[in-house]
């Protein structure tokens, strides 16, 4: 690529290095399935949603204490600006480590100051998010993310079961974060299918939709996404290996472009799907047939839908002009 990448859609529990993995298996104490990179890089070739969810977990009950997250956070940075990653959006979900007993500000603060550290000397600018759970309360957790408004947490998001928990529930949780100065995403689209995205958009009123590809199965609402400019946050290779889709040949990434929706790319969970927001943008030229103008306007699509300010959005923009 002869331009600087972007993406909005990165959980960083989903991005761990495999050695960083282990290491911390080990120096916790977990009781951890795979003692050897190889071996859990063979286990991360999954057959469904529900196999991938079971790893993420496994993977989860790794991190024991705030300073690991400082960690994980330092090196998903220093893997984003390896790939000359101008703009990314990183989300972490704090609710996994607040049951295993940790407090949501340590976690979060350990998590910015480890942002911090892989910005230093690199030519990339980062906003966080903080993802909420669908299958628990996420009253509380929302109301102390609010209190880290405008000092390093920008947006909440929301993922888990679509279908078994659905949006109007999470509308008063989506209500307090915008009042707090919270901006805001939804995962909807994935594993269920459009009245998901309508509602993500008509209830919880967000501009920008995780995943989202089942929109192509309501024409409606794929012109309606056009026309309000609402961005899709798009997996490829997570929603082939998930089970979304069965191939990329299936998948409705070029027809959503051509519809004229809004759409970016991005790696999702790279660590567990190994991919990375490059091999994205490769898999868009080689799979979906991108050319290298579509494909720089891709990046655009992320820069100008991203939480960051304004101004740092003036700048990033005059970069892959």
């Amino acid at each position: 690529m002869d331009f600087p990448l972007a993406e909005l859609h990165l959980h960083l529990e989903g991005a761990i290095r495999p050695n960083t993995v282990i290491e911390l298996a080990r120096e916790n104490g977990v009781d951890f399935p795979f003692s050897t990179v190889e071996e859990l890089q063979r286990a991360l070739n999954f057959s469904d949603f529900l196999k991938f969810l079971e790893m993420f977990q496994r993977v989860n009950h790794c991190l024991a204490k705030p300073r690991d997250f400082e960690r994980i956070a330092r090196e998903a940075v220093e893997d984003l600006a390896a790939q000359e990653v101008c703009y990314a959006e990183i989300r972490y979900a704090p609710m996994h480590s607040m049951l295993r007993g940790m407090e949501f500000d340590d976690v979060t603060a350990a998590v910015i100051e480890g942002m911090r550290q892989g910005c230093e000397g690199r030519p990339i600018e980062l906003a966080l998010i903080c993802g909420l759970t669908r299958q628990w309360d996420c009253g509380e957790c929302a109301e102390l993310a609010g209190k880290w408004a405008g000092h390093g947490l920008e947006a909440i998001d929301i993922g888990g079961d679509e279908a078994g928990f659905p949006a109007e529930d999470f509308m008063d949780v989506y209500d307090a974060a915008r009042s707090a100065g919270l901006q805001v995403t939804a995962h909807a689209g994935e594993a269920a299918g459009p009245a998901s995205v309508w509602a993500a958009i008509e209830i919880l009123e967000v501009k920008r939709i995780g995943h989202g590809i089942r929109a192509i199965e309501d024409p409606v609402l794929v012109r309606f996404l056009r026309d309000q400019g609402i961005t899709l946050e798009v997996c490829p290779t997570s929603n082939v290996k998930t089970g979304v889709v069965p191939d990329f040949a299936h998948h409705p990434l070029r027809r959503l472009f051509d519809a004229g929706v809004r759409v970016t790319l991005n790696s999702d969970d790279p660590a567990m799907f190994q991919t990375s927001v490059k091999q994205e943008y490769e898999v868009a030229a080689r799979e979906f047939g991108f050319s290298p103008q579509e494909l720089r306007l891709l990046t655009r699509n992320a820069i100008e839908a991203g939480f960051c300010q304004t101004e740092v959005k003036q700048r990033l923009l005059e970069g892959v002009l």
